[in-house]
């Protein structure tokens, strides 16, 4: 037994699938050794050796390997290079075994082939809500939309009674911080279970590993983490429901292309690899960010006629001869488009029952969901004039000095023309289309307009509904820099593609008093925000019809279901920031 051991209480933990062979612990160990540096030795290396420690009356099985590796100095040459020191502990007991490890190799694709990581929703029977303080929480939210807020997190004494579960069955706690009398925990969705302790040899090691064991296997309920989203088996939801819409999160993937610097390349025919042209990276950005309906056995429709969702043991993944031909030079290494979007979890899959969703990598449960539909109704506002609605803007010209009549920007300065100001914020660094202020209603609306031909698609809601989650935060601004933002930019002309307009931004008040009235109106007790979207492409009558089909448990189209996530993703971050998600639509 290695004495010299002393290690944190710092574990992932897996539940195994099948027998564990002297042939799968080999493979785990060789792929987390993969760095150990070319002239190196194990300094440590037992393989699946047995122990008993009387103290705990304990029998476990372990496996270790410690060793030098060298790691890149990135601010010298790249001759240069540090070494450190890497090892990787298994423990094996019962039907579990738990990984500590140190600066190896990645060792998770071994894994995931043979053992089931215990997700953060069986950690949760691990305590019962009287006896634990749940500290410090984060959430990253259920949502499709590429813009929408991605996660938050929360801290305090104790969490519970104090943050506010509303909403919060579209919330995937993938991480907290909890206290269990004098034990400080932190539990993350990827099978880890960190405690705060001294380092202690390996025998304390095994009976803590022991002791999370037990717990896991327990019957404790936590009520406050049951109101969150959970995790479920991918299995257990292909039982019950089939997939019928992919949306690939083009923002976030080519965010990350270009932030990374990458170049989008090709294999020509005659083997040369060629970068791809701009024009042509905007026609693929174009058609990835399409919302593709799949059929009944797995194909994605109106795609390339060969692209499918392939069911792998526990995960989704797309098969796309296209996304496959693409390719990406990372860290010196050629990988497949496909691979890069599979890996970083860049696309969603929504099933035919809406409460489930396949995102990161994992199926979620929606507690939420359905339930929530009356409620996301009561968001959509039909108005008057709104099916008349041609375009967006007009097409104003050098002498207008309004908003042609049957644009969406016509229509809305119509709606809110018993409003005190009225500004024209579109373009440039906007907060909004339109930002208005009406002290008779103690309001401030955020307005953001979106014209389009009537449909159930998502397509053009997830734009307009990005756009406006983006600016919530800018919707809880002070006197100064509303009045700053008038004086430097809302005191002149309207111009659009190149035409200077001569319509004001200013599109009613008086901007010399406005600095005086927005003081007193942010003083206001009873002010209150709303976040509106003016979309002509929505009909509430038609958006009910189908939504009443998924309360009724029938069938609807893929592209029905995305806009219910992308609805509930507006609803819920607009209220979470106490502030009213309004959309504008046709009856």
């Amino acid at each position: 037994m290695p004495d010299r051991l002393k290690l944190t209480k710092n574990a992932q933990f897996f539940r195994i699938d099948e027998r564990v062979s002297n042939e799968i612990i080999q493979d785990v160990l060789d792929a987390a050794t993969e760095n150990i540096a070319p002239d190196g030795e194990l300094i440590i290396d037992n393989f699946r050796e047995e122990i008993y420690v009387e103290k705990f009356d304990l029998n476990f099985t372990y496996s270790i390997k410690a060793y030098p590796s060298y790691r890149p100095v990135y601010f010298l040459d790249d001759i240069y290079s540090d070494t450190i020191h890497a090892f990787i502990l298994i423990i094996e007991i019962g039907d579990y075994i738990a990984i500590l490890r140190k600066s190896c190799s990645s060792v998770f694709e071994v894994l995931e082939n043979h053992f089931t990581l215990i997700g953060s929703g069986e950690f949760s029977s691990m305590f019962a809500d009287e006896n634990v303080e749940f500290q410090k929480l984060a959430l990253r939210n259920m949502t499709v939309s590429d813009r929408a807020m991605r996660s938050r997190s929360y801290e305090a004494a104790s969490l519970k009674g104090l943050l506010s579960t509303h909403s919060a069955g579209r919330s995937i706690p993938y991480y907290y911080k909890l206290r269990q009398g004098a034990v400080t925990k932190s539990i993350s969705g990827t099978g880890r279970v960190v405690e705060t302790s001294v380092r202690a040899p390996l025998e304390e090691i095994g009976a803590w590993v022991k002791e999370q064991i037990l717990q896991i296997e327990s019957t404790n309920t936590s009520n406050f983490l049951d109101a969150f989203a959970s995790k479920i088996e991918l299995h257990e939801v292909l039982g019950v429901t089939a997939p019928n819409a992919i949306l690939i999160e083009c923002t976030s993937l080519f965010e990350r292309i270009k932030k990374d610097n990458l170049l989008i390349k090709y294999k020509t025919k005659s083997g040369r690899i060629v970068g791809v042209k701009n024009r042509d990276v905007k026609k693929i950005e174009n058609a990835l960010e399409k919302v593709y309906e799949i059929d009944s056995d797995y194909s994605v429709m109106d795609s390339d006629g060969r692209s499918k969702i392939r069911v792998n043991k526990k995960t989704l993944t797309i098969q796309s001869p296209l996304l496959s031909k693409l390719k990406l030079q990372e860290n010196g290494k050629f990988v497949t488009l496909q691979k890069f979007i599979v890996r970083n979890g860049f696309y969603s899959i929504s099933f035919d029952d809406p409460k489930y969703m396949y995102f990161m990598g994992s199926c979620f449960e929606d507690s939420s969901g359905v339930s929530e539909i009356d409620s996301i109704l009561e968001m959509l506002t039909p108005v008057d004039g709104i099916s008349s609605v041609s375009s967006e803007k007009g097409k104003p010209t050098s002498i207008s000095v309004n908003f042609r009549k049957g644009s969406m920007f016509k229509l809305v300065e119509s709606i809110h023309r018993s409003d005190d100001y009225i500004f024209c914020d579109d373009l440039g660094d906007e907060w909004a289309d339109h930002i208005t202020f009406s002290k008779k209603n103690s309001n401030i609306c955020f307005i953001h307009s979106k014209h389009g031909d009537p449909s159930t698609s998502a397509s053009n809601l997830h734009d307009v509904v990005g756009q406006g989650i983006k600016n919530l935060g800018n919707m809880y601004f002070d006197a100064a820099s509303i009045n700053k933002k008038v004086n430097a930019m809302l005191r002149s002309k309207y111009s659009l593609g190149g035409v200077q307009t001569n319509i004001s931004r200013i599109r009613r008040g008086n901007a010399n008093r406005f600095e005086a009235y927005a003081s007193n109106l942010l003083k206001d007790y009873k002010l209150n925000r709303s976040c509106v979207l003016s979309c002509s492409f929505i009909s509430k009558s038609q958006v009910a019809m189908e939504f009443e089909k998924i309360k009724n448990g029938r069938n609807v189209r893929g592209n029905v279901i995305q806009l219910l996530w992308i609805l509930s993703s507006f609803a819920h971050a607009a209220k979470e920031m106490n502030i009213r998600p309004i959309i504008y639509c046709a009856e």
